[in-house]
């Protein structure tokens, strides 16, 4: 069996109880990375875990990195039985290697669960002030190459890692937005070191951004698209 939990967003203690009584009570634990906060709750509680942090210095591109994930935790699942994964935020929400572990497993008939937390979209929105009534389009910084954003909803755009990355999230916006259209640079949502950066849409690669950084674009009334 493979339980894939989320350690919840970067605030100590949104671990959701079910998530944690799954690490606590499991034989194998990984986690996806050491650079949350749960994790370090997880080591002051005594418990015993190894992370894929060493996928992230060894692999060429994200792609790679979430591929050899979910064949690890596949091939331990085959030779050991029981192992969790343990992700940031909610499993569902921005995980690829957890879309390909769900695929894998699937596939080699692994029994799969998955034990939620709070995802980074609510501690985003948070930061931005925002909610999401009329709708909320969730588009990976990685993809926007295929995925395009819906301006008539609002957009929250994730793994803007890198000032390149920006640039690219930046050219695909103006092509639907102004160049002057306000956005918002969420880094770090939930945790304590949280910035919120609101600038012109043209600006967005000029901004601060790491691994935890996300971005907020409102809706495009027709007006201001004129």
């Amino acid at each position: 069996m493979i339980t894939v939990v989320g350690l919840g967003p970067l605030k100590t203690g949104n671990i959701s109880m079910g998530a944690y009584g799954a690490i606590r009570s499991a034989p194998i634990v990984f986690v996806r990375t050491e650079k949350h906060p749960a994790v370090d709750q997880l080591k002051a509680d005594g418990v015993r875990f190894s992370s894929f942090d060493r996928f992230y210095e060894s692999s060429q591109t994200f792609s790679e990195v979430y591929t050899k994930i979910a064949a690890e935790i596949i091939r331990i699942a085959e030779a050991e039985g029981d192992v969790v994964y343990a992700v940031p935020g909610h499993p569902l929400a921005g995980e690829t290697a957890v879309s390909l572990l769900i695929d894998e497993a699937r596939r080699k008939q692994i029994p799969l669960k998955i034990v939620g937390s709070e995802s980074f979209i609510e501690a985003s929105l948070e930061a931005a002030g925002c909610g999401f009534d009329e709708g909320l389009m969730v588009v990976d910084a990685l993809s926007m190459s295929k995925v395009s954003p819906v301006p008539a909803v609002p957009n929250l755009i994730y793994q803007v890692y890198d000032k390149s990355i920006a640039s690219d999230v930046k050219l695909a916006l103006m092509e639907a937005y102004p160049d002057e259209f306000p956005v918002t640079v969420i880094r770090g949502a939930g945790s304590p070191e949280e910035s919120v950066e609101r600038v012109p849409l043209h600006r967005l690669d000029r901004c601060r951004c790491d691994h935890l950084t996300t971005v907020y674009v409102p809706p495009l009334k027709d007006k201001e698209n004129e």
